[in-house]
């Protein structure tokens, strides 16, 4: 079996990834969804109830808790039960965490 290394100058991706490259990727990957990226964009306004959440995305409830589980695992949004009511907003500082993994990433 011929191994040369390709002429076309590839490089080996895995010597250079370690632990941390796999966390960033991991938080990410959570934008891999749409519906996500838009909750993260509407809470930019400020908090808001998962009934305001789910009647801008117009989506069922339950998916609408499905992504701010998501969110909320990863912690990307913040929740406040107030009553029965649940008001989510963005945990700002996890944002430029999420900017700077997505920069790094796809870095030279």
């Amino acid at each position: 079996m011929d191994e040369r290394v390709p002429a076309c100058g590839t490089q080996n991706i895995v010597a250079d990834w370690n632990s941390e490259c796999e966390e960033q990727a991991k938080l990410v990957s959570v934008l891999l969804e749409p519906q996500r990226i838009k909750v993260l964009r509407l809470l930019r306004g400020g908090e808001l109830c998962v009934c305001e959440i789910e009647r801008s995305l117009g989506i069922p409830q339950n998916l609408v808790s499905h992504h701010l589980r998501v969110l909320r695992e990863m912690g990307l949004v913040a929740a406040r039960k107030e009553g029965q009511f649940v008001h989510y907003s963005r945990v700002e500082d996890r944002i430029h965490e999420l900017m700077q993994a997505l920069k790094e990433l796809l870095s030279n």
